[in-house]
């Protein structure tokens, strides 16, 4: 293998080593709004309540809600170990009071080997196009409705679709093929090959079933169904009936469902891997976006390139979380590994 390498990079320029480390995830953009004796008290309390509010948001992406509750158990003195750079987007101050939009970078590497020694897990943010069939009726023995006009909770999700992180939660679409493939008895039933094609359609493999209804004159209730894995949970929403309910209610199941999938991606983080990779491009530019690109992926620790020139760069990529959850992460970038023997290739879909 070393020497195909070698006879394929003969011409090729030798590359500094190029390791990156750190993205968006670790800042906050945060505002502050405190009222105290004097504006330089404010000022402190704000800053104090701002890191805190910066470092919660970051625990938020990083790990599951038990870990939330784990990092939080830190004061405010021990958070500011934690706290990289504040800086200051816009901010006002009167005598007695300070009003602040700031950008807070929280220490990737402290905060990582904080969770690790802590056992706190670590969570890669990984892209979800989350499908919600929602069935309503009013009471349990009624027919379940899907398409028709009377169904209140199906309108809710089409008003209010959500993204959470890198989630977005989105109601089945009403068109023809959606409307062909699929009623109300179907979803419900979990029939596979309907729900297949409901997949195919709407281009996601995260499909759930949310059948919603009244409870008595106080809230719903929600059986919620995952198509992936068969699981059924009924969850409860307290409330008057009014539009309000069902956008409480949204906001509920997408929490739900969202602190699922963040457990799903609890990763292992001593086990690193590392392949060599051949990228062949036509102009320098395609390699740099590439490389762009690359570095949005969590699940990738750093990159080292090793050689480049004539068109080819050969660079080695050290990640965590699974083989196949970077081919994913790739594909969703419309690239592809293909296994080389001592090498994978990548290329563009």
């Amino acid at each position: 293998m070393f020497c195909r390498l070698i006879t394929i990079f003969a011409l090729f320029v030798f590359a500094a080593t190029s390791v990156f480390a750190g993205d968006m995830t670790y800042n906050a953009e945060i505002s502050v709004d405190v009222t105290a004796e004097n504006a330089s008290v404010a000022r402190e309390r704000a800053m104090t309540a701002a890191n805190r509010q910066a470092y919660t948001t970051v625990a938020k992406r990083v790990t599951t809600a038990e870990g939330v509750n784990k990092l939080n158990e830190l004061n405010d003195a021990q958070i500011l170990n934690f706290i990289k750079e504040v800086s200051v987007i816009s901010e006002k101050a009167s005598d007695v009071r300070y009003m602040a939009t700031l950008n807070v970078a929280i220490n990737e590497h402290i905060l990582k080997t904080y969770m690790q020694e802590n056992d706190i897990p670590f969570v890669i943010s990984s892209i979800a196009n989350v499908l919600i069939i929602p069935t309503f009726r009013e009471f349990k023995t009624d027919a379940p409705m899907l398409w028709e006009a009377g169904n209140l909770w199906r309108k809710a999700w089409e008003q209010n679709p959500r993204t959470i992180g890198s989630a977005k939660f989105f109601s089945i679409p009403a068109n023809g093929s959606n409307y062909a493939a699929l009623d109300a008895e179907r979803a419900l039933s979990l029939n596979g090959m309907a729900l297949d094609k409901i997949a195919f359609i709407n281009n996601t493999k995260d499909i759930y079933v949310a059948d919603a209804t009244y409870n008595g004159i106080e809230g719903l209730n929600i059986t919620l169904y995952s198509y992936q894995n068969g699981k059924e949970e009924t969850i409860t929403v307290a409330g008057d009936r009014s539009p309000q309910l069902f956008t409480d209610a949204i906001n509920k199941i997408s929490d739900h469902i969202y602190n699922q999938i963040k457990t799903q991606n609890v990763v292992d983080r001593q086990n690193k891997s590392e392949i060599t990779v051949l990228y062949s491009y036509a102009y320098l530019k395609d390699w740099l976006m590439l490389e762009k690109q690359l570095k949005e992926i969590a699940y990738i620790n750093s990159i080292t390139t090793s050689a480049v020139g004539s068109g080819r760069v050969q660079f080695k990529i050290t990640f965590i979380g699974g083989f196949d959850k970077l081919q994913e992460a790739l594909r969703n970038k419309y690239y592809n590994l293909k296994n080389a023997g001592d090498f994978y290739i990548i290329e563009k879909i």
